[in-house]
């Protein structure tokens, strides 16, 4: 076994399957789970077994290629770790890989795996996918078990894959729930294109071009309670996060400061306030429902900006977060810029319309890959919802 910042494990695996790397929050039997924490890995025994969804891609043939690195406490979007060290954005080292799966991210954007697992709570798939300009799938709240997944929030938790492209995103799901395939014939007609003020031009002009690439008709939608949702789901979160992590403050020393501070802060957000999170959650997801009742599909960009550089405050959460809330699926697919940095497209569906949703994704890269000289763009209808 070897380790560097992309890699916590690297294992031997024989076999002509799919390469696969499991985040470091994900049981491998044989291999401790650590979280990339100094506090975890003191008293970390070797998994007994294998989390459902490496069990079922071994019995497949898959071969587990390694335990990737991470964000400690899987806590952050940066990708940034003190004790483990941080992988590094093999797109611009001096940007962010994305968290809190990075290393999953790293190790397939350098073809060190076919597929790979992370886990996304409010982002940590998309993000990672998105500054490493792959693609990555959060998977409806629920849809696949977290048995064996170290905890962050136990309702806002999914686990999904990370790919080269939409294809190795279906494998990846195929692999974690057995008989899975995308949908062959999408018809889409209408899509709703979310719409937000903070968002950068040149991300905008990318998602932009790239549907218009894809011949896809949309309607702008802007969403006012969004940011309601944000600050929801962060407290959310927190507080999940500190029912699940509290036992860690006996070990500070063990911790990056930032995570005993967002420990101790979920620690102070009190059982009314997660009510009324709850009831504005619910409010989410009629809204998302209305919006889906509509909208064969929602698309946005991934992130705010172009890949953040390391050190940047960029709210990288913003346009991830809130789908985490309402629980719904998202794909992340990369927009190649020639000469510079991807931009990423955001894809939402149905709740437990994966199939459908990597099938459009699927048309989408496919006619932006072949079809990027198309003449006319569609217009563009304007909408407030």
């Amino acid at each position: 076994m070897t380790r560097n910042a992309t890699w916590l494990i690297r294992l031997d695996a024989d076999g002509d399957g799919p390469r696969v790397a499991v985040k470091d929050c994900i049981d491998v039997v044989g291999t401790p789970t650590t979280v990339g924490c100094a506090a975890v890995a003191r008293d970390a025994k070797s998994a007994r077994f294998d989390a459902p969804v490496v069990h079922h891609a071994r019995q497949q043939g898959a071969r587990i290629v390694g335990k990737t690195n991470l964000v400690e406490l899987c806590r952050h979007a940066d990708g940034l770790n003190l004790w483990t060290g941080t992988p590094l954005n093999p797109l611009d080292p001096d940007c962010i890989p994305g968290g809190s799966s990075s290393g999953s991210a790293v190790a397939v954007a350098t073809n060190e795996a076919d597929v790979a697992y992370g886990t996304d709570t409010g982002g940590s798939v998309r993000v990672p996918a998105a500054c490493c300009g792959i693609a990555g799938l959060k998977t409806t709240a629920g849809r696949l078990s977290t048995q064996g997944v170290f905890e962050f929030s136990r309702t806002l938790d999914t686990v999904g894959p990370l790919a080269r492209d939409v294809a190795g995103l279906a494998t990846g799901m195929g692999l974690m729930e057995p008989g899975f395939r995308p949908a062959e014939r999408v018809d889409v007609t209408t899509v709703a294109r979310l719409r937000f003020a903070r968002t950068d031009q040149v991300v905008d002009d990318a998602v932009d071009e790239a549907l218009d690439e894809a011949q896809i008709r949309t309607t702008d939608v802007w969403i006012p309670e969004w940011e309601d949702w944000i600050e929801a789901a962060n407290d959310l979160m927190m507080a999940e996060g500190h029912a699940a992590h509290r036992h860690l403050l006996d070990q500070a020393d063990g911790l990056e400061e930032r995570h005993i501070e967002g420990i101790e802060k979920g620690g102070a957000i009190t059982a009314a306030h997660v009510v009324a999170c709850r009831r504005l959650q619910v409010t989410a997801q009629l809204r998302l429902r209305s919006l889906l009742v509509h909208y064969d599909v929602l698309a946005l960009p991934t992130l705010l900006t172009l890949p953040p550089r390391i050190g940047e405050a960029v709210p990288t959460t913003y346009l991830t977060v809130p789908l985490n809330f309402a629980g719904v699926p998202a794909v992340a697919v990369p927009l190649r810029r020639p000469g510079g940095l991807p931009a990423s497209l955001q894809l939402v569906g149905g709740w437990y319309e994966e199939e459908r949703l990597l099938g459009f994704a699927a048309l989408v890269e496919s006619r932006v890959a072949t079809d990027a000289d198309r003449s006319q763009p569609v217009p563009r209808a304007t909408q407030l919802e």
